[in-house]
């Protein structure tokens, strides 16, 4: 995406500016949901609040299409094993998936003939906004050493920084301006995923378009995130916000509208820089305890047992 930004662009993007003065997670984001009572509407925790899986770090494997994704995608290369193994040794741990990412030229992203990919391959990672270059098994192992310390750099770190600094090829997003929005689309690991997922995202890009915001907001496809019965999901960086439309409240069944619906709401939450409260899951970098408390601290939630 372009850092030059139009005057249309900047009428429709008006808090997208500002570097994040705080890490996403130390906000207090929460999703309620509202029944009605006799005595007026009683706050209840939605049941998809808390279901984030703690993790510090998503490892993005760029330039790949979900034709591609088997049921499993660990298994797609050595390079892409040695990055799921190890990432769960990480601090904090990393959740790795493939995606349809490519933020670098076709020069130097993983376009290797079909049989040998994904030996050496480009990955994000999010929510830092760096991009390590055309790594093989040996240069993951230096982007998991790196990842491994307990205070890192992020795309709008000062270069000045003291701040440990990767040992491979690397560049970095520009996440100061610009938006990503990730959503499920593995239907070779669930049928809700494929569905769903390929609905949403196709109306997220539809709204992209229609209200100009390509130089500053784009959505692609991601392997499995967890959460099949919550699809359609959604991760928006870099704020780290985890949504889910919860489709199987429709029976697994298409609802007319209802996507472009949910995808209005997405686009709208991260064009104004917030949260889109009611589809919320949780976020980037905290427990599942931390995900409901920040429920009960932003409502006031008293658990009724």
């Amino acid at each position: 995406m372009n850092c030059r930004r139009s005057s249309a662009a900047l009428r429709r993007v008006p808090r997208c500016i500002a570097a994040p003065t705080t890490w996403p997670h130390t906000s207090f984001w929460l999703a309620i949901r509202y029944s009605s009572t006799a005595h007026g509407r009683k706050r209840h925790v939605d049941t998809q609040v808390g279901t984030v899986s703690p993790h510090r770090h998503h490892l993005v494997v760029c330039n790949s299409s979900p034709d591609e994704w088997p049921s499993r995608v660990e298994g797609m290369s050595e390079t892409i094993t040695a990055l799921a193994r190890g990432s769960i040794r990480l601090p904090g741990r990393a959740m790795v998936t493939m995606s349809d990412f490519a933020p670098l030229k076709a020069a130097t992203c993983a376009c290797a003939p079909a049989d040998d990919k994904y030996r050496r391959i480009d990955v994000a990672v999010f929510p830092l906004g760096l991009v390590a270059k055309q790594l093989d098994v040996e240069g993951v192992g230096r982007l998991l050493k790196w990842l491994g310390h307990e205070v890192l750099p992020t795309s709008w770190t000062p270069s000045h920084s003291n701040l440990p600094q990767p040992t491979f090829d690397h560049s970095w997003l520009e996440l100061t301006r610009n938006r990503h929005i990730f959503v499920c689309t593995h239907g070779s690991r669930d049928y809700l995923c494929g569905h769903h997922g390929g609905k949403l995202l196709k109306d997220l890009r539809a709204l992209i378009k229609s209200r100009e915001l390509q130089r500053h907001v784009a959505a692609w496809s991601t392997s499995h995130i967890g959460g099949h019965k919550y699809a359609a999901n959604a991760i928006v960086y870099p704020r780290g916000d985890w949504y889910g439309t919860w489709c199987d409240r429709c029976g697994g069944q298409s609802v007319p509208g209802r996507p472009a619906a949910d995808a209005e709401a997405i686009i709208d939450a991260v064009v104004n820089d917030v949260t889109w409260w009611d589809a919320w899951r949780g976020a980037t970098n905290m427990t599942k305890k931390d995900q409901i408390a920040t429920w009960a601290r932003n409502t006031g939630h008293v658990d009724d047992a």
